[in-house]
């Protein structure tokens, strides 16, 4: 007998392994070829509370799909349970639908602004794919059809700030709706097809998340639910948690569940075009958010805690929108204000601490504005292009007060115009806080030893102008963006090598607080001779001789940055003065 060659054989038991598997699903599936209409089955699911119902299921045909995903199916639901519901529901995404006792799929989809009684199931073959980690493509729908939306469950955020989280986080896949407290959705690892589990993306006193059905579980904890994407970002680590229906609200759009979640259960591990995968037990990875509000006016304090997914699209819009909303419960107003903040970020990967502090000011939103380190800071962290850095705990301390601490700039006078290079030289700035009296702070500015001789502008201005625009970065509570409104820039641009160098810069970035003078030492390459380190006729003439159309020197290298000195004060610092120096050798 002839030996098949390896690759024949290696191919061979390819074909067998999937025999194999097939005959393995054939027991427990019903396949989408077995399909026919007129098939009668059943579906399973919870309208109220925490108990599993049944309702009647008939098939009424296919709606082709390209390979390799299998056909979607129609069917008709009818019953008692239906009727209760209204039809298929927000929530029900997952359902089980059994035919002859086996698992045809979940339901997925359903038409809008009709009776609700006809909707598309995803054929569980395709779903086992996720026990597997197997990316599954979109199915293609027919244009009337729209998928069982999974409501954005929140809890403890206001108007503004849920409206914020829904446009960070996609409107058109998610929906928003107030959440109800409950004592019921205890945490239970008891899960089976047809049981309610929610998808949390925060939680702590303040909660995003989803709902929907389980399709299935297997003896050793893994489940997969939902029949259709929650973000669609593949491989995810969400928290799954218990959850208890309260009542299921018939609607002339789509009826809905009004839902409770409880504890944590376990983790949702797969986000996929066909539904949601994931395990009882373990825990997801999250970052522990911690957020100080003062209002120093009423001198009132409150302490918050969150517990936030690591996904960056998803965690800095949470992150963001808790902050905010702690600001906003704390001082239950909107408007001006003077804010103190203090960040801090801990880190796997962190060889140092991250501290920022800073003082702001607004005169229509103290909260938005207050944390704009706050979103420069994680974006930085997320999204930088030197390594990925694992956050473990952000820190947040506000302060505010409706007081003003603003200053103006009025005038900078240097105590002389002619500076020998390398020498110092006092600048005394001059400055008005809001309807108070003018005060003088002396900062002293350092020339370099090889600088060009000449003319040399400083700018003496509020710190933070190179980091904050006019507009904040977020939303504002008063204003909606204008139509066609460019998004602002969110994150500066760094040339640091390392992460380290990228903390050290972000903590070492201007503030609000701070006088800056700033020049641009523009550095002398000529080789020097004898008697041209005084002031004179002759530095003169070489002023003339050397001095470019721009009136800068033709000898002079152009610096990369600014060389800067910084003064710290108590106000927020506006407006700008300049003066030029005369530079010797």
């Amino acid at each position: 007998m002839r030996k098949l060659p390896v690759r024949f054989a290696i191919v061979f038991l390819v074909f067998l392994l999937c025999g194999l598997v097939s005959a393995a699903y054939a027991q427990e599936l019903f396949l989408p070829e077995e399909v026919r209409p007129g098939l009668k089955g059943v579906g399973k699911t919870v309208i109220s509370g925490n108990t599993i119902e049944t309702f009647d299921v008939e098939v009424l045909g296919l709606v082709p799909q390209s390979p390799p995903l299998s056909n979607l199916i129609m069917i008709r639901v009818s019953g008692d349970v239906i009727e209760r519901s209204g039809g298929i529901a927000q929530g029900m995404s997952g359902t089980p639908v059994y035919i002859q006792g086996r698992l045809l799929g979940a339901i997925g989809y359903t038409y809008a602004q009709t009776d609700h009684r006809i909707g598309l199931v995803t054929p569980a073959v395709d779903m086992f794919e996720l026990y597997n980690q197997m990316p599954v493509p979109a199915p293609a729908l027919p244009p009337e059809t729209t998928a069982l939306r999974s409501p954005l469950f929140v809890q403890g955020l206001n108007a503004r700030n849920t409206r914020y989280l829904s446009e960070a986080l996609g409107t058109d896949q998610i929906q928003t709706m107030p959440a109800l407290a409950s004592n019921y959705a205890h945490g239970s690892a008891l899960l089976e097809a047809g049981s309610m589990i929610g998808v949390q993306l925060l939680r702590g006193d303040f909660q995003v998340a989803s709902f929907g059905t389980v399709t299935h579980v297997k003896n050793d904890g893994r489940f997969i639910a939902f029949g259709h994407p929650f973000t669609h970002r593949g491989n995810v680590d969400f928290f799954a948690s218990a959850a208890y229906v309260h009542h299921t609200l018939p609607s002339l759009d789509v009826p809905f569940k009004i839902v409770s979640l409880g504890s944590t259960i376990g983790k949702i591990e797969q986000d996929r075009a066909v539904g949601l995968g994931g395990s009882l037990g373990d825990q997801p990875d999250y970052l522990s958010v911690n957020i100080q509000v003062r209002d120093r006016d009423r001198d009132i304090r409150q302490n918050f805690n969150v517990e936030s997914v690591k996904e960056p699209s998803i965690m800095v819009p949470l992150v963001i929108s808790s902050a905010y909303q702690s600001v906003d419960a704390t001082l239950d107003r909107l408007g001006a204000g003077t804010s103190f903040v203090r960040l801090e970020f801990t880190a796997k990967d962190f060889n140092q601490r991250m501290i920022r502090e800073n003082l702001f000011y607004s005169d229509s939103d103290i909260a938005v504005w207050s944390l704009t380190d706050l979103l420069s800071g994680l974006e930085l962290l997320a999204n930088n292009n030197l390594q990925e850095v694992d956050l473990q705990d952000v820190r947040i301390e506000v302060e505010v007060a409706q007081e003003r601490k603003t200053a103006t700039i009025e005038q900078a006078v240097p105590s002389t115009f002619y500076v020998k290079a390398g020498e110092s030289v006092d600048v005394d700035v001059t400055i008005r806080p809001y309807r108070g009296a003018s005060e003088t702070r002396t900062l002293r500015i350092e020339v370099p030893q090889d600088i060009a001789p000449g003319f040399l502008t400083v700018t003496v201005r509020g710190g933070g102008a190179g980091y904050y625009v006019e507009k904040p970065p977020v939303h504002t509570s008063l204003l909606e963006p204008d139509e066609g409104e460019d998004e602002p820039v969110r994150q500066i641009i760094s040339g640091a090598e390392s992460l380290d160098a990228l903390i050290t810069e972000y903590m070492d970035r201007e503030r609000n607080n701070e006088i800056v003078a700033e020049f641009y030492p523009f550095l002398d390459n000529r080789p020097q001779e004898e008697g041209q380190d005084e002031l004179g006729e002759e530095a003169e003439e070489q002023e003339e001789e050397f001095q470019a159309p721009l009136g800068y020197f033709s000898w002079a290298e152009a610096p990369s940055e600014a060389t800067k000195v910084r003064l710290a004060t108590q106000f927020v610092i506006d407006g700008m003065a300049t003066f030029d120096l005369n530079i010797y050798q």
